[in-house]
């Protein structure tokens, strides 16, 4: 009996060193596991804070958001309490650890979901960017073009008003010389006004002239019973002293003893080169003058000044 007492009493003493071993070790360990879930619950407590509870507008934005606030005595809410105030055996639930962790998830995730709704739509802000900035190029490319093209139509222009400036004076002077010209065409004017007065006064001598041809036609037939023509002598009958091609005439001194009559055709001659005829028209023998009318058929060269005449 006293050697299992003694067994006993061993395996107690043994049992009980075992045992403070062990508290002592689970004490280590307890310090461990609570300073693990104080630094836990204060980093957990700090990353709620940068979460946002989203609003009722579904455009929610940074500025317009909320965060997540929790105390550290949520954290310790292991348990629900009861009524009475003491711990029940319920985890879950307002007023637990698990609600407010619940409550962390929920909202990280949703905060997940707009970060990557964010994300696509920055994305695709970056493609729009991105045409953006390859239209933006292209746009400074045009804009460069149209910057040389100005430049160019910016020279023209100044070149054109150089010309314009040049045609200007020219027009200036070119409205001198018209004024000039004016100037010239009314005393040309006055100078046909003239001359038209001296073409009339030669039209008048001529039908003077006419008249008197016809007087002379008139003697001529009255002579022509008088006189024969074949009485002229053959030979030189004068020398032509004037020439009017004008008016086909020409004034000739006769020899004094030339018996030529009007309407006797004489022909004209420059040494030994034919000339052409004449036809008298009137003898004047007190003036010892003829006129005789140029017979352009037989023209072969303008009588002049000198030439012969011959019967």
């Amino acid at each position: 009996m006293d050697k299992a007492l003694k067994v006993l009493v061993v395996l107690v003493l043994v049992l009980s060193i075992v045992a403070v071993v062990m508290e002592l070790k689970l004490y280590g360990q307890r310090d461990e596991l609570k300073g693990r879930t104080v630094k836990l619950s204060d980093y957990v407590a700090r990353i709620a804070n940068t979460i946002e509870v989203p609003q009722t507008n579904a455009d929610l934005v940074a500025r317009d958001a909320t965060h997540i606030k929790i105390m550290p005595e949520q954290l310790k809410q292991y348990y629900k309490m009861g009524e009475d105030g003491k711990p029940s055996k319920v985890t879950t639930g307002t007023g637990t650890l698990d609600a407010v962790l619940v409550d962390v998830l929920v909202n990280a995730g949703r905060q997940f979901d707009r970060l990557n709704d964010t994300r696509t739509g920055l994305e695709q802000t970056r493609g729009t960017l991105g045409e953006t900035s390859n239209t933006l190029v292209k746009t400074e490319g045009v804009l460069t073009d149209t910057k040389t093209t100005l430049a160019k139509t910016e020279t023209d222009l100044a070149a054109t008003k150089k010309d314009v400036e040049k045609k200007a004076g020219e027009i200036t002077d070119l409205n001198g010389q018209v004024e000039t010209a004016k100037a010239d065409i009314d005393k040309k004017s006055g100078e046909i006004a003239k001359l038209s007065e001296k073409v009339s006064d030669g039209e008048s001598k001529i039908e003077a002239g006419k008249r008197y041809i016809q007087k002379l036609e008139k003697d001529l037939k009255v002579c022509q019973g008088q006189f024969d023509t074949n009485a002229i002598p053959r030979g030189l009958q004068g020398q032509i002293t004037v020439v009017n091609t004008n008016w086909n005439f020409v004034v000739m001194d006769i020899l004094p003893d030339s018996a030529m009559i009007p309407l006797t055709d004489l022909t004209i001659q420059r040494e030994d080169k034919l000339v052409g005829k004449i036809r008298i028209s009137e003898v004047r023998r007190d003036q010892r003058v003829a006129l005789g009318e140029i017979l352009l058929d037989y023209q072969q060269m303008p009588p002049l000044r000198g030439d012969n005449v011959f019967y």
